[in-house]
């Protein structure tokens, strides 16, 4: 007799999830946040980054330095104990490390990760924490040069690796699997197509009902604080992964 195959479970995460943290998100920051004090088409623009270097590494540095003092929220750890339960591949367009702190083995960090950098001249990537970028002392450990170095994070008009991989796992789900999205706009990624097209039953959850992605577009939606909805989304997905 033929075991039948194990159910997958994706869970596709956007800035939403680590807002309950205290981190800022890009689309809806304002006031004093960190975001609103710079211009995201100067300091995240891969055309321009190394006219405005320091400008670019001090907003990065203040970025490691916010990332620093906050911690994994209820929705983190919950991520986590579903890839301990269920294997699940945990997708994510953050470059945070709350997932990582939260105890994840392993993430899918589309757009890059934040306490790591890149040299663009070599192509070297290393760990860097959350401490500020020093023009004056830091180097590329490969190739010693410095004006190459830049936050290993996707620009805008930057290529991201990670795309053919993330499209591949999307691509594969089936019937019977489960996807699961928390917190993303779909202004980046079109979530909500990729919902609607996707053999596997689909979740979505974000603060409130948007205009994208449409609450149509998935066969589940549970929508709050991510924190706060923790409970009734484990739920629904011990549900469908168990019956």
């Amino acid at each position: 007799m033929t075991p039948e195959p194990q159910r997958r479970l994706i869970v596709f995460t956007g800035s939403g999830i680590s807002a309950d943290s205290g981190l800022d998100t890009f689309r809806t920051s304002g006031g004093e946040s960190l975001w609103a004090q710079y211009d995201p088409e100067v300091v995240c623009n891969f055309d321009c980054w190394e006219e405005n270097f320091e400008l670019v590494h001090e907003f990065y540095s203040r970025r490691r330095e916010e990332l620093a003092h906050v911690a994994p929220n209820k929705a983190h750890f919950l991520a986590v104990d579903w890839e301990k339960r269920y294997n699940a591949e945990l997708i994510t367009q953050n470059v945070d490390d709350l997932f990582e702190r939260a105890g994840a083995r392993y993430v899918m960090h589309v757009h890059g990760f934040l306490s790591a950098m890149r040299c663009v001249s070599c192509g070297a990537q290393w760990l860097f924490g959350y401490r500020r970028f020093d023009p004056a002392g830091d180097r590329c450990p490969k190739c010693e040069r410095m004006e190459s170095v830049k936050p290993n994070v996707v620009f805008f008009n930057e290529p991201a690796p990670r795309y053919a991989q993330m499209w591949k796992s999307l691509e594969s789900l089936t019937e019977g699997d489960v996807l699961v999205a928390i917190g993303t706009s779909g202004l980046v990624l079109p979530i909500g197509q990729i919902a609607r097209r996707c053999p596997a039953t689909t979740i979505l959850s974000n603060l409130e009902s948007a205009e994208t992605p449409r609450d149509e577009d998935f066969d589940h939606v549970i929508h709050g604080r991510a924190a706060e909805i923790a409970p009734k989304l484990d739920a629904l997905v011990t549900e469908l992964m168990e019956n």
